[in-house]
């Protein structure tokens, strides 16, 4: 059997959205080394090739390029750096890092966080770029991810191959950190934009209009977005099924509220629709679609926009 030519690539995070990017690198050819604190995880990418290890360090021992896609800045923290705690913890793979080897962090993270990490990876003799994706599940699965690279340009030519695995379009955008700013603003929008619609939506329902005659107005007019097309009708059908989580979205609000406050930037519209996504995490609906934010708007207004109250 001929041995393949490609780097070996490790992947530690196989969630929702990295266990389809991982299986995108996969399928490509590259031969891969996987980690997730859930080890149930890895069974599936087993099955199609890839090898399974304990813990951060090793992946970063094995595999030339390390690809990290996490919840949260703390886990990318922990991975990188290590967890060091007396009932949990394990060496973090900034300990298997040398010379050559390249940490693609695809996570949504802080920048000013991300920026240390890089200089603690270059410290050891590698490199660091932060590619954090825009799109969920679906494109994730589809590998058509757009995904928004920070760090040196010569560090993301050599690593382009394997991103374009994953995703459809690479943008380039500056130093380590601004691939997390522009994540981040693309969700402010996103976030303000869902409770702006169901805003709207609710107003529409109180006055007595059909929130589905509403919704073909606004998919046929200049109103159309993002979320009038996709999410439209999923909160007419109070479909919550979750292709980004609730928690997940208020979380990226959080991190975005803790990153203007770093370049001294008010954020009067995030900041009322943060208020809207925290009073949904308060009443259970964490695990749903960050379109169920809608229920709260609802609740709120005392009217109902779907058609059959689900959740």
């Amino acid at each position: 059997m001929a041995t393949s030519t490609k780097p070996v690539v490790g992947f530690i995070g196989l969630g929702n959205m990295g266990k389809p990017m991982a299986k995108n690198v996969c399928k490509a050819g590259y031969p891969l080394i996987i980690f997730d604190i859930i080890s149930e995880r890895m069974e599936e990418l087993k099955q199609v090739g890839a090898r399974g290890v304990s813990g951060p360090k090793e992946v970063a021992d094995k595999a030339e390029i390390i690809i990290t896609m996490l919840p949260s800045p703390s886990a990318v923290q922990d991975v990188i750096m290590g967890k060091h705690d007396k009932d949990e913890g394990w060496p973090g793979l900034i300990e298997g890092i040398r010379h050559g080897k390249i940490v693609i962090d695809m996570s949504t993270n802080k920048p000013t966080l991300s920026a240390r990490l890089a200089e603690e990876v270059r410290r050891k003799g590698g490199e660091m770029i932060d590619a954090s994706v825009s799109g969920s599940v679906k494109p994730a699965t589809d590998g058509t991810l757009v995904i928004l690279a920070g760090g040196k340009r010569e560090t993301l030519e050599k690593v382009r191959p394997v991103l374009e695995t994953m995703g459809k379009k690479i943008w380039y955008i500056g130093g380590n950190g601004t691939g997390c700013f522009v994540k981040l603003a693309l969700n402010m929008h996103l976030a303000t934009m869902m409770v702006s619609f169901a805003e709207c939506f609710a107003f529409g329902a109180k006055s007595g209009l059909d929130p589905a005659v509403m919704l073909e107005i606004f998919n046929n007019s200049i109103m159309k977005t993002y979320v009038s097309e996709t999410k439209g009708q999923k909160v007419l059908n109070a479909d919550w099924s979750t292709a980004f989580a609730l928690s997940l979205m208020a979380k990226d609000i959080d991190l975005a509220a803790e990153s203007a406050k770093d370049v001294k930037m008010p954020l009067p519209l995030l900041s009322a629709a943060r208020e809207v996504y925290h009073a949904a995490m308060a009443n259970a609906k964490d695990d749903l679609d960050f379109s169920a934010v809608a229920t709260q708007i609802e609740q709120m207004a005392n009217v109902k926009i779907a058609s059959d109250q689900k959740a």
